[in-house]
């Protein structure tokens, strides 16, 4: 009985993976082999640590390319695009043909990418992440994900977790305006850890795609003939 490909997203905090439509995670410091499922073939992504698969055989890893279909990358050496964006562009290609999208991805970094309705790929931003944002200040460190609507803070630790979150808020929302007043048929989609809490504090309807890079994974792997 063939058995079916599993697909693996290696990111700096977490390990994602998908096998038989069923979507899996854990902690890149609670991951181990033993969690995958036996598959017939590997597909995977890594802008993390690759040596969490070693010992795993039969593994495709992705590496970002210059085309692929209607995806045409902005980048100089197409290679230096992490495969985590690109897979999320692929697959938002995939997905809403014919607009002008704008991929947020709300991870370990917070990354842009403007993809043109044509699919081209007009570059991209890269910035630290609320996590990384609310550690980056050793005497005020933290670890909350949360985005709270409340304003003004009467202590130390509330007033920097609300001011990070509403930099980092304020931030996304600027981009989107940006680029709706540029393009009337922008599609704006996001996805990565803090994609789901972000989401609710936006100023502006999303697509949201947890898994996006997974998805784009699969996408890969059809045109995979190795």
């Amino acid at each position: 009985m063939c058995q079916s490909n599993l697909f693996i997203d290696i990111g700096n905090t977490a390990v994602k993976w998908l096998f038989n439509s069923q979507y899996q995670s854990a902690l890149v410091s609670e991951f181990n082999l033993t969690l995958l499922p036996k598959a017939g073939k590997v597909f995977a992504s890594c802008v993390g640590d690759q040596s969490l698969l070693q010992g795993l055989d039969n593994v495709v890893f992705v590496e970002s390319q210059s085309q692929f279909k209607n995806f045409i990358s902005s980048y100089q050496d197409s290679t230096e695009l992490g495969t985590d964006r690109f897979l999320a562009m692929i697959a938002t290609i995939d997905q809403y043909p014919n607009q002008t999208r704008l991929i947020i991805d709300a991870g370990s970094a917070l990354t842009f990418d403007l993809v043109l309705a044509n699919g081209a790929h007009q570059g991209g931003l890269i910035m630290p992440g609320l996590g990384k944002l609310r550690r980056s200040f050793d005497k005020f460190s933290s670890d909350s994900h949360q985005l709270s609507t409340q304003k003004l803070a009467d202590n130390t630790q509330d007033a920097w977790e609300l001011g990070t979150g509403q930099m980092f808020a304020s931030m996304i929302n600027t981009q989107i305006e940006y680029y709706l007043d540029k393009f009337g048929d922008l599609l704006v989609v996001l996805t990565g850890g803090d994609s789901k809490i972000l989401a609710l504090k936006l100023n502006h309807a999303v697509k949201l795609h947890q898994n996006l890079a997974l998805e784009g994974l699969v996408i890969y792997a059809q045109t995979h003939t190795d």
